[in-house]
């Protein structure tokens, strides 16, 4: 009797043990979960009532380097169904479609075999102007009911640099008109367009990161941590005005791991509270590639005010039909995906890009979903990691869940997706994840980014004081080949 007694108290004691141990081990696996704190660009999209604005904010005409112009190049992006163009051409300040630009001299010299050796730019009449700005003017294959919106003062900088393209784009500021820029120094334009009240986006920085930009060595390969650190400073720096980076321009050609260092600036940004925009965009020079890639910008109403905001909070969507087939720890965009010859631009005028539609960040389960339209294969990335990867979607819809068993790595400061189909892919904003209880890891970024185009910079500034600035033949220069015509001019930097 006493064995059967001690026994059964041994029974229920163990069993007692067991709970308690799986109750503990159950509420230490419930303290690890992490819960998320989702920042969505998107969050003050009203989808049921905003629209998508198809944009192009990097092109050209024959007023510095384009093959068109103005008439041919407004006629091109109104047929293509665009609702926003933002004429940038190099170091010209655009003042209106039907204003003669102030154009410099040098650049048409140089490029003159795009220009047709320098024919006429041709701006439209008032009469034209208001046509295409309130979409009365004849198309043949217009669909878009509206006009287009002229972006003001656009202009890319640092126009002349030699040996790389360092260039960056303004909008909205008076500032840049007949600057050559020097070599690497984005950080002069951005703190010239910020204090005139613009806004700036660093353009196609492959071209800059790599003397052999069309080289395919690259590919898949992180990016010096150098270049990561200059641009992370850059946008720290001037937040607010410099919105972001291009991430995949023209056939990607010289762009194609600018994704990847896209990724590697925000591992130093996000930590320290700034979230730069991607952008895509054509830089084209002639009608064939004007709708090599843009933007999808989502805003109540097509204005001025609307298109910078949407600018500044990243409310849009990047788009492009090319990709040179990035890979990275899994990552390659369009694993079926081949570039088409082109005879004729219009032929991406076929409604099958792929676009997302709504986005729905649920912070109870810590997920974001999205729908969207022709698209079978959706990617979601962080930091240059592949996390998660869904192929086979006929439905338009996606979901990603932070807590899946599912996913490839740990999500860390942020996710961004791209979804792929047979004409395209279309580029998210990334998602800020918070942790609650936690902090992000602090990422030291120097004050002061010291590298030769810092020293350059300073150099070209003490010799233009000491040589140029008041020297009459350095003032007929900047007349005739720069195109400064204005005295006070005489005396800005080059």
């Amino acid at each position: 009797m006493l064995k059967k007694t001690v026994s059964v108290f041994m029974a229920i004691l163990m069993a007692v043990s067991c709970f308690a141990l799986t109750a503990s081990s159950a509420n230490e696996a419930s303290e690890t979960v992490k819960e998320y704190v989702i920042d969505n660009p998107y969050e003050n999209i009203k989808w049921d009532e905003w629209k998508a604005y198809k944009t192009q904010l990097h092109c050209h005409t024959n007023a510095s380097d384009g093959f068109m112009n103005i008439h041919e190049f407004v006629q091109a992006y109104y047929d293509m169904n665009y609702d926003i163009v933002a004429l940038t051409d190099h170091g010209t300040l655009n003042r209106g479609w039907n204003v003669a630009p102030d154009i410099v001299p040098l650049m048409r010299i140089i490029k003159a075999e795009r220009t047709n050796n320098n024919e006429p730019i041709n701006p439209l009449t008032d009469e034209e102007y208001n046509g295409y700005i309130k979409g009365t003017a004849e198309s043949e294959s217009r669909t878009h009911e509206n006009g287009m919106l002229d972006v003001p003062l656009g202009n890319e900088l640092n126009m002349a640099t030699p040996f790389a393209d360092c260039h960056l784009t303004g909008y909205f500021a008076e500032y840049g008109q007949g600057l050559a820029g020097v070599y690497g120094d984005y950080e002069t334009p951005s703190k010239g367009v910020m204090e005139n009240g613009g806004i700036s986006m660093l353009s196609h920085v492959g071209e800059y990161v790599y003397t052999d930009k069309d080289s395919e060595n690259w590919v898949g390969m992180p990016v010096d941590d150098y270049y990561a650190t200059k641009f992370a400073r850059l946008f720290m720096d001037y937040a607010g005005s410099s919105v972001g980076m291009g991430i995949n321009s023209a056939t990607d050609a010289h762009t194609r791991c600018d994704r990847i260092l896209y990724d590697q600036v925000l591992q130093k940004t996000i930590p320290n509270g700034v979230v730069p925009w991607s952008f895509t965009f054509s830089d084209s020079h002639d009608k064939q590639s004007v709708n090599f890639a843009y933007t999808m910008h989502y805003m109540p109403e097509l204005t001025e005010e609307a298109f910078r905001n949407s600018m500044v909070n990243g409310e849009l969507f990047s788009i492009t039909h090319y990709s040179n087939g990035v890979e990275l720890n899994g990552m390659k965009e369009m694993p079926n995906f081949v570039e088409k010859e082109v005879e004729d631009s219009k032929s991406y005028l076929l409604d099958n890009t792929p676009m997302v539609t709504r986005v729905t960040v649920d912070e109870e389960n810590d997920t974001i979903s999205i729908e969207g339209t022709n698209f079978n294969e959706i990617t979601w990335v962080s930091n240059t990691n592949v996390i998660l990867r869904e192929s086979n979607i006929t439905d338009g819809k996606a979901t990603l869940d932070l807590h899946s068993a599912e996913l490839l790595n740990e999500p860390y400061l942020y996710v961004r997706f791209y979804i792929t189909g047979e004409n395209g892919i279309c580029y998210s904003q990334p998602f800020v994840l918070n942790v609650e209880g936690e902090e992000f890891d602090p990422v030291d970024v120097p004050d002061v980014v010291i590298d030769l185009p810092w020293f350059l910079r300073k150099l070209v500034t003490v010799v233009d004081w000491i040589f140029f600035r008041f020297n009459p033949i350095i003032w007929i220069f900047k007349y005739y080949a720069l195109g400064y015509s204005v005295f006070d001019r005489f005396f800005n930097p080059f």
